[in-house]
């Protein structure tokens, strides 16, 4: 297992190599000048062309992605066009934030929705099974920046049991408990809102994949040892139908540095989602290009994972 680890690793950095080639290249090829907000209509032409000559602007596409790949490899990602300020010290300020609030939101999700999907599987054609399958249906089909909407009008506007936007009260001063207390109170909405519609996959991905593994040979036979059912679902049958479930959240957390872009945009969360949609509006493309490694790496190491959660569920997997 050891072995498989360090080389998948090792084929990871090729497969960055290519993706930071890819994106880095996109980015420099679309048309405008992300520079054109920062300089002062007012300055002359000629010194114009002189300060973009000196920042490497005209640089062939190659040059400058060497440039940045030398930089990058020291741990330096730039500076940021809209923030003016070093890349880094910006994502290190809102990494945490989206991470709080996609952990959180994730582990909710899986916690609740895969015992539920267990319990709608082993009741299937129930009343509890065809409820839980209209919410998750219902969960699947909402766009996420709707369900923020509506939970906005109801809990915040109409019954105002939460703040609408933010990470805390502005201008509160609040310090110790009180500043967790009122942290937590913000993030309720989109923490509800990220979980439901995370819930609704979850939920059917475990019923269908416990559905398929309970009409197999061995559970039969388990069953006629005398097995009492919880143990039969919970200890034989839960084991081999996590792995499509490992599988989805893999690709959950492949991508749990972005957040929920739309749901962070729409609560004002400041968070990694929010950074990446306002560096994209503003051409910010330091900013968007670390933001998308990061989230490439995210991806990767997720894939990795997956595969190591594989053989941990699933004893007959084995890797050489």
């Amino acid at each position: 297992m050891y072995k498989y680890i360090i080389r998948r690793l090792l084929l990871m950095i090729p497969v960055l190599v290519g993706v930071s080639i890819i994106i880095f290249s996109l980015i420099h090829l679309a048309p405008g000048d992300p520079y054109s907000a920062m300089i002062d209509p007012n300055t002359p032409t000629e010194e114009i062309e002189n300060m973009l000559q000196n920042i490497g602007y005209y640089d062939p596409l190659p040059v400058k992605y060497t440039k940045w790949a030398s930089r990058a490899l020291t741990g330096d990602l730039g500076y940021s066009i809209r923030y003016q300020e070093p890349v880094v010290d910006i994502i290190t300020r809102r990494i945490g934030n989206t991470l709080l609030l996609s952990v959180l939101s994730l582990t909710l999700s899986v916690v609740i929705a895969v015992p539920l999907g267990v319990i709608s599987a082993t009741k299937q054609y129930s009343k509890f099974d065809y409820i839980a399958t209209i919410f998750a249906f219902i969960g699947m089909s909402l766009p996420a920046f709707f369900f923020a909407l509506l939970m906005i009008k109801f809990l915040a506007f109409d019954l105002k049991l939460f703040p609408i936007s933010g990470m805390q009260t502005i201008g509160s001063g609040y310090t110790g408990i009180r500043l967790l207390w009122d942290v937590v109170h913000h993030m309720m909405l989109p923490v509800i809102v990220l979980s439901f519609l995370q819930m609704a996959s979850f939920m059917r991905y475990s019923r269908s994949s416990v559905l398929e593994v309970i009409k197999q040979d061995y559970i039969r036979t388990a069953r006629a040892k005398g097995l009492s059912e919880k143990l039969v679902v919970y200890r034989h049958a839960l084991r081999n139908a996590l792995i499509p479930v490992i599988t989805l959240l893999s690709s959950s957390l492949g991508f749990i540095l972005s957040g929920a872009i739309l749901t962070e945009t729409v609560f004002s969360w400041p968070g990694m989602g929010t950074l990446i949609y306002q560096s994209i509006l503003n051409r910010d493309y330091p900013l968007v290009i670390a933001s998308t490694m990061l989230l490439s790496i995210c991806v990767l190491l997720a894939n990795l994972l997956a595969d190591i959660l594989y053989a941990v569920a699933d004893p007959r997997i084995k890797y050489n």
